[in-house]
């Protein structure tokens, strides 16, 4: 059994205050949630309403699988409008 973690660091251009970003933030893990199956939380960064980090945590028998998941997270966090991405890392044990 191996296990993934993804940390990434997200700016919110789109946030004027903590709602804001509650709300962004809210909808983005809960789409990333659904279509993945994944465990998500906000880990850091909690009281900044322009930027957050996020952990994602995936188990899985295969590496493969757990690294082609991650990029595929990767690539839908690239392409929404309201969150860049600053920074991306990926550990699996």
């Amino acid at each position: 059994m191996l296990i993934g973690v993804c940390e990434i660091s997200l700016y919110l251009p789109n946030s004027h205050s903590l709602k804001d970003k509650r709300s962004i933030l809210i909808s983005y893990q809960n789409y990333l949630r659904k279509k993945y199956n994944i465990s998500i939380s906000e880990i850091d960064q909690r009281n900044l309403w322009k930027k957050s980090t996020i952990g994602i945590v995936s188990i899985n028998g295969n590496r493969m699988v757990i690294d082609r998941l991650f990029e595929k997270i990767k690539k839908d966090t690239e392409n929404q409008a309201d969150i860049q991405l600053i920074d991306y890392t990926v550990s699996i044990n």
